[in-house]
């Protein structure tokens, strides 16, 4: 699995593309909008995360994309500041599992493991 964080709109997509040699299969886009739609439908992180690790462990290695949602004022609404904490522990889980793990900032990649 390739893990590939950053701010909204700093290129993660393109990067992903580009990893996948435009194979838009292999690439799990906007993770942190499925773990906010999981715990809306009552999901737990564990679940949310054995599902996610299952799905990047596929025969063809994933690409799992995701926003950063950590940094910034902490949200007065306590729903909001769930789903900060669960996606920012989901994306721990995810880095450590993965092979290479890229950190996009202003369109270029950092690459902080592999």
């Amino acid at each position: 699995m390739i893990l590939i964080v950053g701010g909204a709109y700093q290129g993660k997509g393109e990067l992903a593309l580009k990893l996948a040699g435009g194979d838009r299969e292999r690439i799990v886009f906007n993770v942190h909008e499925r773990i906010q739609a999981g715990l809306r439908a009552g999901k737990t992180r564990e679940e949310m995360e054995a599902e996610l690790l299952l799905e990047a462990s596929s025969k063809e290695e994933k690409i799992l994309t995701a926003d950063e949602v950590g940094c910034g004022i902490v949200p007065v609404d306590a729903g909001l500041r769930e789903y900060r904490e669960v996606t920012g522990r989901i994306l721990c889980v995810l880095a450590k599992e993965a092979r290479e793990v890229y950190r996009m900032t202003a369109g270029l990649p950092i690459q902080i493991k592999g």
